[in-house]
């Protein structure tokens, strides 16, 4: 129980040493990078829909798999 606090407590150490001491050289492309990721387009009436793809009314049949107006 001891032996796996301390290996919790280094490698929790070691992350945060590396987060605090690492460069970042390409911060703009990074950040560009992550907005794109939080970006979501949406799928018009009458496409697919599914957990993964969401419709820009909001509203779809998942029995079907369409997106559909409201």
């Amino acid at each position: 129980m001891k032996l796996t606090c301390v290996l919790i407590i280094a490698v929790l150490f070691l992350t945060a040493c590396q987060l605090t001491t690492g460069e970042q050289k390409d911060h703009a492309l990074r950040s560009t990078d992550k907005n794109s990721k939080l970006t979501r387009q949406c799928t018009p009436v009458g496409g697919y829909c599914s957990r993964h793809h969401h419709c820009c009314s909001n509203h779809c049949i998942k029995s079907i798999g369409r997106c559909v107006a409201h």
